[in-house]
């Protein structure tokens, strides 16, 4: 009984570690992309093929966010919008933040080429309802660039998130002081969001197309769309970071499991 009993914990550290191995591997392709486009050139390139193309955002019809946060966010119109409202709640064994609601809207947007005015069809980067847009495999927009709480914070939660240890990141981002109820938790819910406006930089990936009004980049099953606003470099690093961690982590438990595994069988 206790040998089956260990070699079942053996199993679990082994399937822990075997899921974030293979969400390293996901964070790896991601950072490949990433560096794809950052070293892409701006070559001229002919119709119906894979382009990419950078350059200042042309924006044809803005979009329109469906919630746009208790802070004003100018009034420049927007060829994405990007955001999600984060929840704090209980694990049994802490918090954390995860996503309760995203959105990411798309208006009708052109990149201004050196060489031409190319529109992007970015339909194909709408996401579900409960997909939360930077997470998205074929949006790279780094971290929000803006945040707002929907609610009061208390003076101590107040003090920690202003000095940034109680951010997302945070070396407590897990800690919270005040009263939990259930698996809800007094942290109040916060917007974030990330807004591409006309003039923004932009970087774009896909298959390049001629149509009756111009050139237009578009996704395929082949070359699927990819949009990045930010500094890439940076994006790359945090990404890096992230596989790192999870490669050690993923280490730590296959390697529990094995010797689990073995001193059971032993």
């Amino acid at each position: 009984m206790v040998q089956v009993f260990a070699l079942v914990i053996a199993g679990i550290f082994l399937l822990f570690g075997g899921v974030t191995l293979s969400r390293a591997g996901e964070l790896d392709d991601r950072s490949e992309t990433i560096g794809e486009l950052a070293s892409a050139s701006d070559e001229r390139v002919e119709p119906g093929g894979e382009a990419t193309i950078s350059g200042p955002v042309h924006v044809l019809e803005s979009a329109s966010p469906t919630r746009t946060g208790p802070e004003p966010n100018g009034g420049e119109s927007a060829a994405l919008w990007a955001w999600r409202v984060r929840q704090k709640e209980n694990t049994g064994n802490g918090s954390r933040w995860r996503t309760a609601e995203s959105e990411l809207a798309i208006g009708e947007f052109a990149v201004d080429q050196g060489w031409d005015r190319v529109r992007v069809d970015a339909t194909t980067l709408a996401t579900d309802a409960d997909g939360d847009p930077f997470d998205s495999p074929g949006l790279f927009l780094g971290d929000p660039e803006t945040e707002s709480y929907l609610g009061d914070l208390d003076p101590v939660n107040r003090f920690l998130e202003r000095t940034g240890l109680a951010s997302e990141d945070g070396v407590v981002s897990d800690l919270e002081f005040n009263v939990s109820v259930g698996g809800k938790t007094t942290m109040p819910d916060k917007y974030q969001a990330t807004v591409v406006r006309d003039g923004d930089e932009l970087v774009v990936r896909g298959e390049l197309i001629e149509t009756a009004d111009g050139y237009a980049l578009r996704g395929t099953d082949e070359t699927p769309l990819a949009i990045a606003a930010g500094s890439l470099e940076d994006q790359r690093e945090q990404v890096r970071s992230s596989v790192r961690l999870r490669r050690a982590a993923g280490g730590v438990f296959v390697g529990v499991g094995l010797l689990v595994a073995v001193l059971a069988v032993l």
